[in-house]
């Protein structure tokens, strides 16, 4: 299991790195029905520490006035979700985390055009903070925002928001009881195929296509998350 685990977070790592997303979307639906344990902590743990590495790289380009106002939102989100967790979990959390991944990829694909004003970065961070608290996906709509800014800024401002989202929510769910001994454990098993899919993302980027990777890790998670809704 571990090892499977492992293959894929490589994957999902490898297509973030090379196309800018992925990780959240495609790691989580397969991560759960492989191991229900795997989420929220353990795709959390992994989505921030891939964030942070690339974060870090191209630190330059990330845009401190966006980061700070929608940071607020996110703050708020995952407070929201951290409250919502013990009631979702009675009504079957697996099915729940179904429904909002496909509810990310339909914002992903449904090409909305949003200024990115204060009122719209404070409510996609709520969004934001409440899917990615909950499912280890923050990206859908923040980056239904952002979608506009050039692509550097937008890598770099993404990578940023999801390592400190990770973070907050990984902090509140350990607040609240939700992240136990056993699962900050787990949280350190998607570590070894993120820095493999780091490794692999530049190859991979060599021969993939952005708009077609896109649509390859929205298929991905779609499939993954109607498999687990109706498993």
């Amino acid at each position: 299991m571990l090892l499977l685990g492992t293959a894929i977070t490589t994957l999902a790592a490898a297509l973030q790195t090379a196309i800018g997303m992925g990780m959240g979307l495609v790691a989580g639906p397969l991560l759960v029905m492989l191991d229900p344990g795997f989420v929220p902590g353990p795709t959390l743990c992994g989505v921030m520490a891939l964030s942070a590495l690339i974060a870090w790289r191209e630190r330059a380009a990330i845009d401190g006035a966006i980061l700070r106002q929608s940071l607020l939102g996110l703050l708020l989100g995952s407070a929201i979700a951290t409250a919502m967790l013990p009631w979702l979990i009675r009504i079957g959390l697996p099915q729940v985390f179904a429904v909002q991944i496909l509810a990310a990829v339909g914002l992903s694909l449904s090409g909305v055009r949003i200024p990115a004003g204060r009122l719209a970065l404070l409510l996609g961070g709520i969004a934001s903070g409440v899917l990615g608290t909950l499912s280890g996906a923050h990206g859908p709509p923040i980056a239904l925002v952002l979608q506009h800014e050039p692509p550097a800024r937008l890598r770099a401002t993404l990578c940023a928001f999801f390592t400190v989202g990770c973070a907050i929510a990984l902090a509140m769910l350990a607040i609240s009881g939700a992240l136990t001994a056993g699962t900050t454990l787990a949280s350190l098993a998607p570590l070894p195929g993120v820095g493999l899919g780091i490794m692999l993302g530049p190859h991979l980027a060599r021969y993939s296509n952005p708009r077609r990777g896109r649509i390859a890790v929205l298929a991905i998670s779609a499939l993954s998350a109607l498999a687990l809704l109706f498993r």
